[in-house]
């Protein structure tokens, strides 16, 4: 394994979280700082499979971000309902369903 692939591996993750969570610099600086603190762990690894390991497990990672991760603000247009727009890389057709659970739903329900 290469420095190179190391460093396409770690660009393509920070690529894929800034497209993915445009808008929300929150979320951006700390998927960004999760995947400096991930890749700085591995930094001692010398043997050839681990780092083949690592780099298999970034790739999956940027894989769920782009295919199944999906950005639902709260919609200013309807009362108690959230704004999901998908894109033609999520994964709407294969074979894994999608399912939509927050535990950020913390915005209480307007009642009439």
């Amino acid at each position: 394994m290469s420095a190179s692939e190391v460093r396409i591996a770690f660009r393509r993750l920070l690529q894929v979280q800034r497209r993915r969570f445009k808008g929300d610099e929150a979320v951006i600086a700390a998927a960004r700082d999760q995947t400096r603190k991930e890749f700085d762990a591995c930094r001692h690894l010398e043997q050839p499979k681990d780092i083949a390991k690592r780099l298999k497990h970034a790739r999956n990672v940027e894989e769920v971000i782009r295919r199944y991760v999906v950005q639902a603000p709260w919609s200013t247009e309807r009362d108690n309902t959230y704004k999901i727009t998908f894109t033609p890389e999520h994964a709407l057709r294969d074979r894994h369903p999608i399912l939509i659970k927050s535990s950020l739903q913390d915005k209480p329900l307007k009642k009439d």
